[in-house]
């Protein structure tokens, strides 16, 4: 079974906390150029000093974060991780001088001293961010009190991870049969996915979803103060709205968001056209949300983690070599914790950080959509090798909004070989089932998801109370626009916005997962077809880290996001994809 081998880091949780001694004093020194930067000596030592912090920062990080995903229930790793972040926030605390005095030095004289040398040209794209947004950065003392405020901002989180996780007691119900199972948040998809009738499904369902019924009224006041902060940043930096601060920073024009939201929002009519073929030929009498995990094919095949890996090398065999040998190396044995356990955190993630080889969290549960996971994680993970390999540090970390480009490139692979290989009517099915539940998911839903974000967010702008009715009518409606479902007919969902760890951890991320798969689409179309440079423009996305705008970055590749028919293009494959399924259903 695959492990993480976290030596990498540390040998031990003592030699964890020597280093963590060091960290103070690497504050002091970063706070003791207050006033200082002005002078170009000062201002290379600065970012010197700052690089060495950094590097021991992720050191500390990458141990005890990933320590204490693997067993959240674990306190002591659960408190050493906070206080890490606590220092962390001390240290936003002691630098929030920075951006002030380098607005007050000027662009001209700052780019000076940036162009004087070539360690600090590789902060250039940083000082052209930070000019770019002058006008929210604040004075000295204002920025300092919003500093201050540091350590709340992670508050949501972890009040989402006590409620959702740590404090969580799985449930033990019966089914019709007599047999007694446990649910879990990662076992009931599987559940739900295997079990033939309908009252059982209905309390697998409640099950997983009892946490958050039992609960609305503290997830949602969770919930309100992710959306208050969001507020009070906005407000405080002078931007238009929430949304408006989110994409600003990576120069993504709110445009790219409108045209996805409305691009899906205008086009559910096949949504609706896919859940009638489904439920027709799954005989169901009324179609449920958990619904969707019925396989319109009997296909029992189980894919252990070992035999999902090697089948998705085989599916990138003749790509270009590099990107071969950078897939492989993101799955190396040690650097991916492969199977749920008690305690460890739920769902899936690549976690990367300058001078470490990245390493894949996965809660395999031996499906087919487990290999779609893991070949998800390995383009995150190869992402991150190629751009720590081609970028300094101040310029490989790239974008959320580019990251889901990467992993969701492997998915449209893995499908077609997966296709190709299909011999029967069942796998043929069951493989166009997955491409099709693949859009519903990464294209449809997380917009759906990011549509009532914006929602959530406009009640704040316009003072409306935020309860867990609230937010509930906002999910009740947009599930009737997409789907024609009435939630509240399922006991709990209509509290799925609770179930979303997303929305409490990263706010207006969601969306990006729909971006990404449209750029991705797109740029796989173009390697597929052969156009000239192709493959080439698309190893050059991997290596660019964060040296450029994200939506240039994407228009480099071949995908121009601020056009709505590279939206579009999803939808009319989703269109096509549903009219093969029911060909092949109907045969």
């Amino acid at each position: 079974m695959s492990t993480w081998n976290l030596s990498v880091f540390y040998p031990s949780i003592e030699a964890w906390e020597e280093d963590l001694k060091k960290l103070p004093a690497k504050i002091e020194a970063l706070a003791s150029f207050k006033g200082k930067l002005s002078d170009l000596a000062s201002f290379r030592a600065f970012y010197v000093a700052e690089e060495e912090a950094t590097k021991l920062m992720y050191r500390l990080y990458g141990y005890i974060h990933l320590s204490s995903d693997l067993n959240l229930k674990d306190n002591v790793k659960s408190a050493k991780n906070q206080q890490l972040m606590l220092m962390f926030s001390e240290l936003g605390q002691k630098t929030s001088y920075v951006s002030p005095e380098l607005i007050r030095m000027g662009e001209e004289k700052v780019m000076s001293f940036v162009d004087s040398d070539d360690f600090l040209r590789t902060h250039k794209f940083e000082m052209e961010k930070l000019f770019l947004q002058q006008k929210h950065v604040l004075s000295e003392d204002q920025e300092t009190i919003l500093a201050n405020f540091g350590a709340s901002r992670s508050v949501p989180s972890s009040l989402y991870q006590a409620l959702a996780i740590i404090d969580r007691q799985d449930e033990k119900i019966t089914l019709t049969d007599g047999k007694e199972i446990t649910v879990t948040q990662s076992n009931y998809r599987a559940l739900l996915a295997e079990t033939p009738l309908a009252e059982d499904r209905k309390l697998i369902f409640e099950a997983a979803f009892k946490r958050y019924k039992e609960n609305k009224a503290a997830f949602a006041s969770t919930y309100n103060l992710v959306l208050q902060q969001m507020a009070a940043n906005y407000k405080s930096r002078n931007y238009e709205s929430a949304l408006d601060a989110a994409l600003f920073r990576n120069n993504i024009p709110t445009s790219v968001f409108h045209n996805l939201k409305d691009a899906a929002y205008e086009n559910t009519a096949h949504i609706k056209r896919y859940i009638a073929l489904r439920k027709k030929h799954l005989k169901l009498e009324k179609y449920h949300t958990y619904d969707r995990f019925m396989k319109l094919a009997k296909d029992n095949t189980k894919y252990p983690f070992e035999e999902a890996r090697n089948i998705f090398f085989e599916a990138i065999k003749g790509f270009d070599a590099e990107f071969i040998s950078h897939q492989q190396d993101a799955l190396k044995d040690g650097f991916v914790d492969a199977y749920p356990q008690d305690g460890k955190r739920t769902g899936a993630y690549s976690s990367g950080l300058y001078g470490f080889h990245p390493f894949i969290l996965l809660n395999h549960d031996d499906t087919l959509d487990a290999v779609f996971t893991l070949a998800h994680e390995a383009g995150h993970s190869a992402h991150t090798i190629f751009s720590n390999e081609n970028q300094p540090m101040a310029m490989a970390d790239y974008t959320i909004f580019v990251a889901e480009i990467a992993s969701t490139f492997n998915e449209h692979i893995l499908l077609d070989y997966l296709i190709s290989k299909s011999t029967t009517k069942e796998q043929k099915i069951d493989l166009l089932e997955t491409a099709i539940d693949g859009i519903m998911a990464t294209f449809f839903r997380q917009t759906l998801f990011a549509t009532y974000e914006y929602e959530a967010n406009k009640l704040v702008e316009q003072g409306v109370p935020i309860t867990y009715q609230s937010l509930s009518k906002i999910m009740i409606d947009l599930y009737k626009h997409y789907y024609d479902l009435d939630i509240t007919e399922e006991n709990g969902k209509e509290y799925v916005w609770a179930y979303i760890p997303h929305l409490y951890y990263t706010p207006f991320y969601v969306y990006q997962y729909a971006t990404s798969y449209s750029a991705s689409l797109k740029i796989y179309d173009n390697v597929k077809k052969g156009m000239p440079n192709a493959m080439q423009n698309y190893l050059g996305l991997l290596k660019s880290g964060g040296s450029d705008y994200p939506v240039n970055q994407a228009a480099k590749a071949g995908a121009d996001l601020t056009n709505k028919e590279t939206f579009m293009a999803v939808i009319e494959r989703f269109i096509s994809l549903v009219d093969q399924l029911e060909k092949v259903l109907e045969e």
